[in-house]
């Protein structure tokens, strides 16, 4: 870690010029808790999210756009995912710990579907977050008792999609669809800045926004009643954004004189990875609909970030790579407008050690997933509730520290989430 000379603290580029080297040296992650966020229906989450062959609410819209012709009339759905992630911190080198601040973290969709009765077409538009979340190690403050301090500290991250699609009926079997998508990413890391010789602790915030265009395409093809095949293709995104970093001072002693922040304008490229997932669904009877996906997502665009200043760059080293949700997934009609589904999902680490960063403590995790449906009239309501198994993950990252302060050690995750989705038919 460099140490800057041993002199009164200027209000001035220097001082961002250190927090850059610092951030340089501890690659600061774009995405909080986790990475993509894939759970976008109550109903397709309890199936362990094995949705894309079945795709027969307004969620198609995300998962398939090629289901909408499955449906009738106008169709409206509105789904809100609540979850709360809980990390524990053991150090590689001490007995330090720390911990993610526990917070519910809430990410409403919604869903417009219109299919007019005997067409072979359907509109759909959907608005949904599919990347985001947050991470607050709970060391604002604490910069000599915490040692991910220099690392993370509170970072946040909002991704959102308006996507218009529409979907076609090729033949009685076979349907196509696809959509435009309108994309904002609004991005505020943080993290703290550790200085030698000077009485002040520091913290370095770049906060800034943009947009993007992309697309995304579908196709399901039903041979029977019994199968059901389905493929869809989410475009990769590349957003320039642009605000600010700021360097904020704050004296270690009531003695020390305050020091005014330092604002420079500044800006990014960010690249969001392309989306394949593909399905096949069984249905032995009207009773059962059985699935399994594989949902891919190629991390490998991200590679490094450098954040532009007037003061020189601030490369972030990411160098993710691709990964894969496995998913399996049944439902169970039992009549009178009940059903009832179950599911599980495996997802795959997507950061590896050598550029790991608390910011995005990601690990391999199992999620269990169940949730339950009622249809009456017009209206649809299901709830389902999902568990990511605690799992530790050892990280030996290999980056340059200064001891206590690294983020080799022992994360301990656990994920508890909820779906509600509540679906009119008019």
């Amino acid at each position: 870690m460099p140490t800057p000379p041993v002199a009164p603290v200027r209000p001035a580029v220097r001082a961002a010029r250190i927090g850059g080297a610092l951030l340089a040296l501890a690659p600061l992650a774009a995405f909080a808790s986790g990475t993509r966020v894939g759970f976008k229906d109550a109903f397709a989450t309890a199936r362990g999210n094995a949705f894309v062959a079945t795709a027969d609410n307004p969620s198609a819209i995300y998962y398939n756009p090629a289901g909408l012709t499955q449906l009738q009339g106008q169709n409206f759905s509105a789904t809100a995912y609540a979850l709360q992630i809980n990390d524990d911190f053991q150090s590689a080198y001490s007995a330090a710990t720390s911990s993610l601040k526990t917070e519910t973290k809430l990410l409403p969709q919604a869903y417009y579907a219109y299919a007019p009765s005997g067409a072979n077409w359907a509109l759909g538009l959907g608005f949904y977050a599919p990347f985001g979340l947050a991470t607050d190690w709970n060391n604002a403050g604490k910069p000599l008792t915490d040692v991910l301090f220099p690392y993370a500290t509170k970072n946040t991250e909002t991704y959102t999609t308006l996507n218009p699609v529409l979907a076609w009926r090729l033949s009685d079997t076979l349907s196509i669809g696809g959509g435009i998508t309108f994309n904002r990413l609004k991005v505020d890391f943080n993290r703290g800045l550790l200085y030698s010789g000077i009485p002040y602790y520091g913290n370095f915030r770049f906060n800034a926004d943009g947009t993007a265009i992309g697309y995304n395409l579908g196709v399901r093809w039903q041979p029977s009643p019994q199968h059901a095949f389905g493929l869809s293709y989410q475009a990769r995104t590349n957003f320039s954004v642009s605000g600010n970093t700021t360097v904020a001072n704050t004296p270690l002693f009531p003695s020390v004189p305050a020091v005014a922040a330092t604002v420079q304008s500044a800006g990014a490229d960010f690249a969001f990875p392309e989306v394949l997932i593909a399905g096949y669904s069984y249905r032995p009877n009207p009773d059962w609909n059985l699935e399994a996906d594989i949902d891919w997502t190629n991390w490998n665009c991200l590679k490094t970030v450098t954040i532009a200043q007037g003061s020189g760059p601030v490369p972030l080293p990411f160098n993710w790579k691709a990964s894969s949700f496995y998913e399996l997934g049944a439902t169970h009609f039992l009549g009178d407008g009940w059903e009832v589904s179950a599911g599980y999902t495996y997802s795959e680490n997507s950061v590896p050690d050598a550029t790991f960063n608390p910011a995005v403590p990601d690990a391999n995790r199992h999620f269990l997933n169940a949730g339950a449906g009622y249809a009456h009239g017009p209206w649809r309501v299901t709830l389902t509730l999902q568990r990511a198994l605690a799992g530790t993950r050892h990280v030996h990252s290999g980056q340059a520290s200064v001891l206590p302060y690294s983020v080799d050690g022992a994360y301990k995750t656990s994920i508890d989430a909820m779906a509600l989705s509540v679906d009119c038919h008019f």
